[in-house]
């Protein structure tokens, strides 16, 4: 009875072990079979694929493969020295689960697209991932990229840990070839579903940059925080059918924070950025124009290896690309920048407290701010301003504009048009600047908004200004010095301008039109027009001009004060006549007397302003207030204006009404 069971134990054993090795063997089989049919359908879509070993351990739940290697048909590259997978088991008929996968040696060359710029090639000795599913069967229709992409969206991973990786590249050839270096920290992505990243980690970095003279230097990044991250969204710039087919917007990050950049060059220069974030980064793959991008910097490339400026039409080129991103492609939620600041040699200095750009949408930027900015100088003066800002930068316009700049730059400026469809509003606070005077020139506030339609000149329009400064600033051969205390160190200036146009009954008030200088005058005017058309507002010179030509005065009334200014001129000119002021200001009221009198004596309405006008000129700190409309309607603006040009403006009396006013 033993030796039967002997035999039957011994035969039961070598059943049990040959079967191990036989199933082995066969899921062996079966998985470099699965393996090989995915390689083989990228192959088929021009994709270079190769694999080493293949192995997997039913019982242990452990697949092996070495030396993985994906070169795409254009751009990108994936090499695995070594992949280890425990935990693995099926999820219903096409999903596989791994509890942990191993990488090892990873190589990755990203295309131009999705890397990083100026970095072509990442390498990771490790590369760990939790959790990870994936569809048992490739996709087997489409592209490479449409299979990459509909394979990677199927792929779902609790968390891949990179502990350290380094990422090397350049730009350019010959003597203007740049190379770049990074070697990362850790770098945590978690929640992969979809294509999309929930959070994206990673720790501090450091980078170093090669090349000709002023463009060699290193500098490093601190943590780096993403909150969703969109590769398949990104992917989909790798091709042309899938952009055409995706014509909505897709958020590529929810939020991007970054710490501490800094950057040393050689020489001297140095920059630093406490902190960088920005929200909401959207992009609508068919708006952008990624083959005449990637022809462009290729291009590019070859005009810098050859020494030689780009032409102007290449340029102009790459700022309409450029024009249509920002117009149809882009959108962001906002971008800020905290504790910027720098350094040149020979002791220039910079600070900026923060930078600013409001939401991007439609290619309107909605406001582009630079707040507390400081500059120091070698000799070290300081500049400071509190802020700048611009409302409303059309970004898409502004590249349109650069565009027609490159092509014909003696058409920049020819017309204002374009400028007024570009901006909506500028903005300078709490500015000092030094001067050759040793006084700062100080400006508490200029604020400029306007209100244009499309393609179209303003419709209304606001400004203001606050300001002093050295009155020695003004050159004495400057026209505007007769308006400038000369008594006094310094002056203040307060100006307020508003216009706007209304379309019922097509004519346009001026008000207010304010000008005041301390201890010098103030002018205070109001300005009605009639007859103006919308085709004064038309963005075509010839027919702005024409439309400006029927344009008529309906009233203009005005204010002068003087405070001071009258008497400091008549003193300036009585010492250079060797007479006194008193004797002076009389000559001067009685030459008006007489130059007004044929006038009075043709027009006795007119006897009241001229009396008013001699008294302002006979008596110093006083207030002329008058209003004039036409004398027989309509007055054309543009005979008013070649009046006041020609060699008899006094003239042009004869076709006004002038009144006394109350003063205001």
């Amino acid at each position: 009875m033993r030796k039967p069971f002997l035999v039957a134990l011994s035969a039961f054993a070598v059943l049990g072990v040959g079967g191990y090795f036989g199933l082995t063997a066969y899921v062996n089989h079966v998985a470099r079979s699965e393996v090989d049919s995915a390689l083989g359908t990228l192959r088929a879509g021009g994709v270079e694929a190769s694999v080493g070993t293949v192995k997997y351990d039913l019982f242990a739940g452990r697949f092996e493969l070495t030396d993985l290697s994906l070169v795409g048909p254009v751009q990108g590259a994936l090499k695995i020295g070594s992949l280890v997978a425990n935990g693995v088991a099926q999820r219903g008929g096409d999903r596989v689960f791994a509890q942990t996968v191993e990488l090892g040696d990873v190589t990755l060359s990203p295309p131009l697209l999705i890397g990083a710029p100026n970095i072509s090639q990442y390498q990771a000795p490790r590369v760990a991932i939790t959790a990870l599913e994936f569809p048992t069967q490739a996709p087997v229709d489409g592209s490479p990229p449409q299979i990459a992409l509909d394979f990677f969206r199927g792929i779902t991973a609790e968390r891949i840990d990179i502990p350290a990786s380094t990422g090397t590249g350049a730009v350019g050839v010959g003597d203007a070839r740049v190379t770049s270096e990074e070697t990362n920290g850790d770098i945590r992505l978690e929640g992969l579903a979809k294509g999309r990243f929930a959070t994206v980690d990673a720790a501090p970095s450091r980078f170093t940059i090669a090349g000709p003279s002023g463009s060699t230097g290193r500098g490093s990044i601190g943590r780096v925080d993403i909150k969703g991250f969109d590769v398949a969204g990104m992917m989909i710039l790798l091709d042309s059918e899938l952009r055409q087919a995706n014509d909505q917007f897709i958020t590529i990050h929810d939020s991007v924070a970054m710490e501490d950049y800094q950057i040393t060059m050689e020489g001297g220069v140095a920059q630093r950025i406490a902190r960088l974030s920005m929200t909401d980064v959207a992009i609508r793959p068919s708006a952008i124009p990624v083959d005449e991008l990637l022809q462009s910097r290729e291009q590019l490339e070859k005009i810098g290896a050859a020494g030689t400026e780009a032409p102007p039409a290449e340029t102009a080129a790459l700022f309409r690309m450029a024009a249509v991103i920002y117009d149809e492609g882009i959108r962001i939620g906002g971008l800020a920048a905290e504790g910027v600041e720098g350094t040149a040699p020979g002791g220039f200095a910079f600070g900026l407290g923060s930078f600013s750009v409001g939401a991007v949408d439609g290619g309107r930027m909605d406001s582009f701010a630079l707040e507390k900015l400081t500059g120091k100088g070698p000799d070290g003066e300081e500049f400071q301003m509190g802020r700048f800002a611009i409302g409303g930068l059309k970004a898409g316009t502004l590249m349109s504009l650069l565009a027609d700049g490159s092509e014909d730059p003696q058409s920049v400026g020819r017309w204002p048009a374009p400028f007024f469809n570009t901006v909506e509003s500028v903005e300078i606070t709490n500015v000092v600047s030094p001067t050759e005077q040793g006084s700062p020139l100080n400006i508490d506030r200029f604020a400029l908004t306007w209100t244009a339609e499309p393609d179209a000149l303003p419709t209304r329009i606001s400004a203001t200004l606050r300001m002093s400064g050295p009155t020695a600033m003004i050159n004495a051969g400057n026209a505007a010095f007769a308006l400038v205390p000369g008594q006094m160190d310094r002056a203040s200036i307060a100006f307020d301008f508003g216009a706007a146009w209304n379309e019922a009954d097509n004519s346009v008030v001026v008000d207010p039109a304010y000008l005041e200088v301390s201890d010098a005058f103030s002018f205070n005017a109001k300005l009605t027009l009639s007859a103006v058309d919308d085709s004064v507002f038309s963005t075509e010179p010839d027919e702005a001009l024409a439309g400006a030509m029927e344009v008529n005065l309906g009233a203009l009334d005005l204010t002068v004060t003087d405070a001071g200014l009258y008497d400091q001129k008549l003193e300036a000119a009585a010492k250079e006549q060797g007479l006194k002021p008193e004797d002076v200001r009389q000559l001067i009221a009685g030459f008006a007397d007489l130059l007004l009198a044929q006038a009075v004596t043709d027009r006795p309405e007119l006897g009241p302003a001229v009396e008013a006008f001699v008294r302002f000129v006979q008596k110093p700190m006083g207030t002329l207030a008058l209003r004039l409309t036409p004398r027989h309607e309509p007055l054309p603006v543009l005979l008013i204006v070649e009046a006041l040009n020609s060699e008899d403006p006094l003239g042009l009396v004869d076709e006004l009404n002038v009144e006394t006013l109350p003063a205001r």
